[in-house]
């Protein structure tokens, strides 16, 4: 029967009825193209939420120089990254036993991905054979030398020192998966076996083969056997997973690990002895990676889809095997998500398994089997019903979009294209789309090396400059080389004493200042002339202050909407305006306040309910039993009398951000426009996450205190036109013959604070140098140290694309550090983490995981046995510097977080100027501390 199988197998695999051109689908240069191209490696919650790809880049042998310059590899200042002394704190998820943790701090987090490491593969080569592992510690091997020992950018073959890549030979780049999930101590991949039909579909099996390196993994660390980190970093041995390249060595080979993708691993809380004793013919359970698989083989569907049409006249279909690495993806409550990154695909895959073993043979047999009967019977018309249901066994059908139908009538038997004419036309297609490809690739790389970074995405519309950064610059973001930057421009970091710099992790409390902010009020001082430079001064900052709150290009401020009102500080900024609205606010009216706001924004509303006789209800992070005066549902609360909504854009204690345009839509549509919305976003700005809320959400005001954003003591709140003429005493007609600055200095009582004001507009400029450092760094500019040039650039530079580039910086940055922090700290058993219980909504079907809400770099936490302030000392007395309180939060926050009316917690306030190694520092003195562990 096996025999009899593998014959008709052959026969059908080799025959007419595959789809035409579908051996493109086994070319990794096409899955590169059109699957992971110059995209940064992670999850795109755009297709899919569970579809993670890896960042790939395709080039000839002759071009690798240019590919190595792309990505940075050829970056003589950058060191490999490697583990310190805090290695035990790291470990890599194991398949062995197969048990799902039952909580997120049951196992220390995985180290740090590599900042280089990629993996070279020959686009056309099978098996073991044209793959390396690559980084800056061994990227010259890949390198042409002329006989001046100069690398040759061309590869030519009359050098004198040849390259390991053969010149005409193509070749696909992809940034090694991070952090691979090991069995046994050993990376591993899935061979999975999928399909796709003329119809659209496209099904996985859930039986595969897990296939096994022999070398214990390494990446450079220690791997506690004794051998030599370095040596072991490149063998092949210890990445490479094909049985064809560990099957010879059978006391180190593990065989062919059968899998079943729909079983899903018993829980630690399970007994999963079974498990750990397991023989080599049981089924290992990896139904948590399906999600993921899955994923990947409809996106293989989609994108292959228009180059594979015409097998709708025999019924055509396409066998496939596609391996998969297996890793782990992070998540906001600290948990880990099983992903499958998707490597290669072998149209047809062999029909032989590697080793010939029973229970390998079976699990092959079964796969062919099921093969047989769902699709190929059925259209050889040997079924009794022509619309009887398919017998699928094995295979799940995870994608169903049309791929052969560009109109209707295609489908219809009258029109069906003849196969032979079919791959013409799809081969067509694949040459038209690949020579658009080479043709903007080679644009941008004329572009690149001709024109600044700035220029070349200012010919393009905002929205497409916002996609090339997410996609084309940053990709090669150097996050050390961008903090090294950005601590060089501040005077605390670049002291010249002897004395340690003590780390600091306050920013919350008051951030540290960047030299030209501090060099723009020395100025202002050293110039005083209050009725005309400090006139300039105080529009200058209002300019920049809303170009840099709202990512708009504010050159003109008569015209705007949005106005900005300077005063002391956030705290007396809000109590202004509530005292301002008690014109507007009457008994009966409604105020809503979050339970996590800041205490300046709680006090001066309910003063104002209070005086005016008005109901206040809050928005609390967890359910409530009184539904009516308090929700952890915002459209619960929200009515027609709802006249103030008062929220924090991120807490400065939970450091989650809100959905600050979700929050505007309900509040306005529910009062026809009558509620406010007050935003304190004092710890969001630094961050820079206020330019979405105010530009999407428009909330009625927007509060921020500079001092926490790299800049002097001054506050800031973005405000409406026409709320601020509403809350002015005078005549509305009057108001509305006033220009803006006019009406902002009437919401300015006294003379405005003008040195302050200089140092405001310089902070704008800060974040200009940072992004065009950053960009310069991501198109392999050779200088090290900007320019004056550059500055005085960067001051006039294209704003809205400006703060752009800075605030993904800066979130790359910054999430590095978050799971960095919180990684350690969920390891610690005797830690509670103060983390959002996630019941906050806006409405009852809001959803957060389709919102692109971020965690900010702020972390509270109480340790069981160790006072919060004790830890405070203890570290601060060693050079590490944060603090311990209760942050002027509400009493209500703490009883709904469930901590104690008196205790104070720990908080950890990172910025985009903090380091990794600062962190691991941090952990070294904690861990000093008497029954901390």
């Amino acid at each position: 029967m096996m025999c009899a199988i593998f014959y008709i197998a052959d026969i059908i695999l080799s025959s007419c009825i595959q789809l035409q051109h579908g051996i493109i689908l086994d070319d990794k240069w096409a899955l590169a193209r059109l699957l992971g191209n110059n995209n940064t490696t992670k999850r795109n919650t755009e297709d899919n939420p569970n579809l993670v790809t890896l960042e790939s880049h395709c080039f000839r042998g002759a071009e690798f120089v240019t590919f190595a310059k792309r990505v940075g590899i050829l970056d003589n200042n950058k060191k490999s990254e490697c583990c310190d002394d805090l290695t035990q704190r790291y470990q890599y998820e194991d398949l062995l036993p197969r048990i799902i943790p039952n909580s997120k701090s049951s196992q220390p987090p995985p180290p740090p991905a590599p900042s280089n490491l990629w993996v070279i593969k020959d686009a056309m080569s099978n098996g073991a054979g044209g793959i390396w592992i690559v980084d800056e510690s061994n990227v010259h091997d890949f390198l042409t030398y002329d006989e001046d020992d100069t690398v040759n950018t061309q590869q030519s073959s009359s050098s004198s020192t040849t390259s390991i890549l053969h010149p005409t030979h193509r070749y696909i780049a992809q940034r090694y998966a991070w952090p691979p999930t090991l069995y046994n101590r050993r990376k591993c991949h899935v061979r999975v076996y999928a399909l796709i039909t003329f119809d659209g579909k496209a099904y996985v099996h859930r039986k595969a083969f897990l296939h096994v390196a022999n070398e214990l993994f390494s990446n450079g660390e220690d791997d506690g056997e004794g051998n030599d980190k370095k040596k072991m970093k490149f063998e092949p041995s210890v990445h490479i997973t094909n049985c064809c390249a560990n099957s010879h060595d059978l006391h180190k080979f593990a065989g062919e690990i059968c899998v079943d993708l729909k079983t899903v691993p018993p829980s630690s809380s399970d007994n999963g002895e079974n498990l750990k004793n397991r023989n080599s013919s049981a089924e290992l359970p990896l139904g948590d990676y399906f999600p993921s698989i899955s994923a990947s083989v409809a996106k293989l569907a989609k994108s292959f889809g228009p180059f594979i049409k015409g097998g709708e006249a025999n019924g055509g279909f396409e066998y496939l095997g596609l391996d998969f690495v297996l890793s782990s993806d992070a998540e906001d409550s600290g948990c880990r998500k099983p992903v499958a990154y998707l490597l290669e695909v072998n149209a047809p895959p062999s029909q032989d398994t590697a080793t010939g073993l029973p229970h390998a043979e079976a699990l092959h047999d079964e796969v062919i089997s099921d093969l047989l009967r769902m699709w190929v019977l059925p259209n050889l018309g040997t079924s009794k019903e022509e619309n009887e249901p398919r017998n699928c066994g094995g295979w799940n059908c995870v994608h169903t979009t049309d791929i052969g139908k560009e109109e209707e009538s295609e489908s219809s038997n009258d029109n069906l294209i003849v196969p032979s004419k079919a791959a013409i036309i799809n081969r067509i297609r694949w040459a038209l789309f690949e020579k658009r490809a080479l043709k903007e690739e080679e644009s941008l790389e004329r572009k690149s090396t001709s024109t600044s970074p700035i220029e070349v995405l200012k010919e393009t519309s905002l929205a497409t400059q916002e996609n090339t950064v997410e996609c084309e610059w940053t990709n090669r973001f150097d996050q050390d080389a961008f903090v090294s930057f950005a601590r060089s421009q501040f005077p605390y970091f670049t002291k010249t004493s002897t004395e340690d710099i003590p780390v600091f992790f306050e920013s919350s409390g008051g951030s540290q200042v960047p030299r030209v902010v501090s060099n723009a009020v020395i100025a202002s001082m050293s110039n005083r002339d209050r009725s005309v430079v400090g006139s300039k001064q105080q529009k200058e900052a209002r300019k920049a202050l809303l170009t840099l709150l709202t990512n708009h290009n504010c050159q003109d401020m008569s015209s705007t909407n949005e106005l900005v009102v300077m005063g002391l500080n956030a705290s007396s900024l809000l109590d202004l305006l509530a005292r301002k609205m008690s014109s507007i606010i009457s008994k009966g009216d409604e105020i809503i306040i979050s339970s996590e706001n800041h205490l300046a924004n709680v006090t001066p509303w309910l003063t104002l309910a209070k005086a005016t006789g008005a109901t206040v209800k809050w928005w609390t992070v967890t359910a409530s039993e009184d539904e009516i005066h308090e929700s952890c549902i915002l459209s619960n609360l929200v009515t027609e009398r709802t006249r103030v909504v008062a929220v924090p854009h991120v807490s400065n204690v939970l450091g989650v951000e809100r959905d600050i345009p979700s929050i505007c839509k309900l509040v306005h549509n529910v009062t026809n426009g009558k509620g406010q919305v007050v935003v304190d976003g004092v710890a969001a700005s630094p961050h820079l996450l206020s330019c979405n809320a105010i530009t999407l959400g428009r909330p009625d005001w927007y509060v921020v205190s500079l001092h926490k954003l790299f800049g002097p003591h001054l506050g800031c709140i973005v405000g409406k036109r026409e709320n601020m003429i509403q809350l002015n005493c005078t005549e509305e007609a009057e108001h509305n013959c006033l220009s803006n600055e006019d009406l902002s200095k009437s919401l300015e009582p006294g003379t405005m604070n003008y040195e302050a004001c200089c140092g405001a507009r310089a902070v704008k400029e800060y974040f200009d140098l940072i992004s065009v450092k950053a960009l310069e760094m991501s198109s392999r500019q050779t200088s090290n140290q900007i320019t004056a040039e550059s500055s005085d650039h960067s001051r006039n530079t294209d704003t809205p694309l400006i703060s752009h580039i800075a605030r993904i910086c800066i979130q790359r940055v910054e999430n590095r550090l978050l799971d960095h922090l919180l990684g350690y700290l969920q390891t610690c058993v005797r830690v509670r983490i103060i983390q959002d219980p996630s019941q906050m909504k806006v409405n009852s079907s809001y959803d957060e995981d389709k919102t692109d809400l971020q965690k900010i770099p702020i972390v509270c936490f109480i340790h069981e046995n160790i006072n919060s302030q004790t830890i405070v000392d203890h570290c601060r007395e060693r050079g590490i510097v944060f603090r311990a309180g209760k942050f002027l939060s509400t009493p209500r926050l703490w009883n709904e977080l469930g901590i104690e009316r008196d205790v104070e917690v720990v908080r950890f306030s990172l910025a985009h100027y903090n380091k990794v190694e600062e962190i691991n520092s941090s952990i070294r003195v904690l861990e000093t501390i008497d029954g901390w562990s």
